[in-house]
C-alpha cells in the first residue's frame, strides 16, 4: 500500500506543481524500468523453476516453501511498477484541473484509494488462489516465465518505438 502513495506522489506532485507534462525522455526511461523489471522477474521466476524451487520439501508438517522475496524487495518491485501503466495516466488528468491546490489535494485522494483497492485485491487473489496456484506453480512456472520474458522484451521495444504499442 505504501509503495502506491509514494511512487503517486514523487512523480505526480513534480508534475503537477511544475503544470506540466512527463518529459518523453523521463516516460521512456520509466516505461523502460517497468520493461526491464518484467525481463528480471520472467527469468528469475525461470531460474528457480530450473533449479527446483517450487518443490515441496519434506518436513514435520507435511511441507513447506521458501519465502520469494523480502518486504523490502516486494517494495522496490511495487515502485517501478508504479512508475508505469495507468498511474501515469492518472496523474496526467489531474494535470488537467486548473487549480494546483485541487490537483495535489485529489492526486493524494487517487493515491490513497489506488492503494486501498490494491491491497484489497491482491489480498482477495491470494487467498482465494493461493494454494491452488502454488501446488501447480512447478508445472505453469515455465510457460509463465517465457511468456512474462517476451512480453518484457516487447514492452521494452514498445518503449523506444521499435516495436507497435497499442495501448
Amino acid at each position: 500500500m505504501r509503495r502506491a502513495l509514494l511512487t503517486l506522489v514523487v512523480f505526480g506532485v513534480p508534475i503537477l506543481l511544475a503544470d506540466r507534462y512527463l518529459p518523453d525522455a523521463l516516460q521512456r526511461g520509466a516505461e523502460t524500468a517497468v520493461a526491464a523489471l518484467i525481463v528480471f522477474l520472467a527469468v528469475r521466476l525461470l531460474v528457480r523453476w530450473r533449479h527446483g524451487a517450487f518443490a515441496l520439501h519434506s518436513t514435520h508438517d507435511g511441507g513447506h516453501r521458501h519465502p520469494v522475496r523480502s518486504p523490502a524487495g516486494a517494495f522496490g518491485i511495487g515502485l517501478v511498477h508504479g512508475m508505469g501503466g495507468s498511474a501515469g495516466v492518472g496523474v496526467l488528468l489531474l494535470a488537467a484541473i486548473p487549480s494546483t491546490p485541487v490537483a495535489v489535494a485529489s492526486l493524494f485522494v487517487l493515491a490513497l484509494f489506488t492503494a486501498v483497492s490494491m491491497t484489497a485485491l491482491t489480498t482477495g487473489f491470494g487467498l482465494t488462489l493461493g494454494a491452488p496456484v502454488a501446488a501447480g506453480m512447478g508445472v505453469v512456472a515455465p510457460a509463465l516465465g517465457a511468456a512474462s520474458l517476451a512480453f518484457g522484451l516487447w514492452y521494452a521495444a514498445a518503449a523506444w518505438s521499435v516495436a507497435p504499442y497499442p495501448f
